[in-house]
């Protein structure tokens, strides 16, 4: 059976389905803070609902590694989804009865939901596909990932501007039941044994010592995770600035503000997926960089060119293919950096500094876009980018030799 065949399909659509209810869920709040839920302080509510759906990364994310270790993965997504019905009950709740809490407090609870099955989740690529399918499987499921992100943003957009609470209810327990079918087909999978018993810590600051202690053993491995996440920081500040930047100073419509963020999810998914092929089953660091060289010139004609129109949703769609291309290689090199269930670690470590930057963004955004202007977000990343680039080329000498090789037409390493 090729890469792309059935076997793919369970992993692929639970993480869709999964992801495009998520956010559904986390902007249906934000587009109805103001006109449904009575919060008069929209930004407010795009730092609150982006801080508390992360936050629960930033505390388990230890519980998931372990459970990625210990337990066969496949049943991890399955509880996972399961467990999420009812906090999708408890949201539907809060809009029905305009409670801007009850819908936060489901929030933080799809979050914890989702670091508990994450590190499963990445895990089961190389059980389905095997070391030649680890930058194939990234890409694609990357890919899917900002197809739901897609799909999700912009049916919050337009139902928020057309908005029935009992179609809400209907479109969030649905999908949650179809996650859970879907989901019970990944225990098809053959994985490695699980471990017996984990004795690592559930600490959050004493794991993230012991984990970047850990990691420093793997060469270049902590340089690549602070890329990974950078990344992930990016993706936040990006989608934020966006949903303010659109209402502020463009006057768009939440439909139409959802059609610029679907615009930028469909640019992530083709640097994603375009990516993983061109990679050719190969973990390759090299496009990492031309992806960053792509961003910063996009942020720079975002600052200084302030664009409108069409040219703004062309310049958003280039950055976040930009963006996929940066990713995808890094995502697939920390899979690929550890074998079996000592996979687990390197994933829970991965996600928790992912969304301690996530966490970051949020804090950071509400001042800056507060203090300075959504414009100014962009130099913002701009200048993360540069930053964050310049010191994986000069820590990666890989990095260096394969982005030298794809300039020469040679994609051999």
């Amino acid at each position: 059976m090729t890469l792309a065949g059935t076997k793919w399909i369970p992993l692929f659509a639970t993480n869709f389905l999964g992801v495009a209810n998520n956010n559904f869920l986390k902007n249906l709040i934000i587009f109805l803070s103001i006109t449904q839920l009575g919060q008069t302080d929209k930004g407010l509510i795009v730092t609150l609902a982006s801080g508390l759906y992360v936050l629960p990364y930033i505390i388990f994310s230890p519980l998931g590694g372990r459970l990625a270790r210990t337990c066969r993965k496949s049943n991890v997504m399955v509880w996972s989804k399961m467990a999420e019905l009812p906090l999708f009950a408890l949201a539907c709740l809060g809009f029905i009865t305009h409670s801007v809490g009850i819908t936060l407090v489901a929030i933080f609870g799809v979050g914890l939901i989702s670091t508990l099955f994450s590190p499963s989740k990445y895990g089961l690529i190389r059980d389905i596909g095997g070391d030649d399918g680890i930058s194939y499987g990234t890409g694609t499921l990357e890919m899917f990932t900002f197809l739901g992100v897609l799909i999700g943003t912009f049916v919050a957009s337009y139902y928020s501007d057309r908005y029935n609470p009992w179609l809400v209810f209907s479109l969030l327990i649905g999908i949650s039941l179809i996650q859970i079918l879907v989901s019970r087909q990944l225990r098809r999978v053959t994985e490695s044994a699980p471990l017996s018993h984990a004795d690592d810590t559930l600490n959050p600051l004493k794991f993230l010592s012991q984990s970047f202690k850990w990691a420093g053993n793997i060469p270049h491995a902590n340089v690549v995770i602070l890329g990974l996440a950078t990344f992930w920081m990016l993706g936040s500040l990006i989608v934020m600035n966006i949903t303010l930047h659109c209402d502020r100073v463009l006057q768009m419509t939440n439909t139409q503000t959802g059609w610029v963020m679907n615009i930028s999810s469909v640019g992530i998914g083709l640097g994603s997926i375009l990516t993983g092929m061109w990679s050719k089953r190969k973990v390759h660091l090299g496009f990492t960089p031309i992806g960053a060289v792509g961003m910063v010139t996009c942020f720079a004609v975002l600052y200084w060119g302030e664009p409108v129109g069409t040219f703004f949703s062309v310049m958003v769609s280039l950055t976040s293919f930009f963006c996929g291309m940066f990713m995808v290689p890094l995502s697939a090199w920390v899979q690929h950096s550890v074998e079996g269930r000592l996979q687990g670690n390197m994933l829970a470590y991965s996600n928790f500094v992912i969304f301690l930057f996530i966490l970051i963004s949020a804090a950071l955004f509400g001042p800056v876009s507060a203090g300075l202007g959504t414009h100014a977000v962009w130099m913002l990343m701009l200048l993360i980018v540069v930053g964050v680039q310049t010191v994986m080329l000069m820590s990666i000498p890989l990095m260096r030799k394969q982005m030298v090789g794809l300039f020469k037409g040679n994609n051999r390493f």
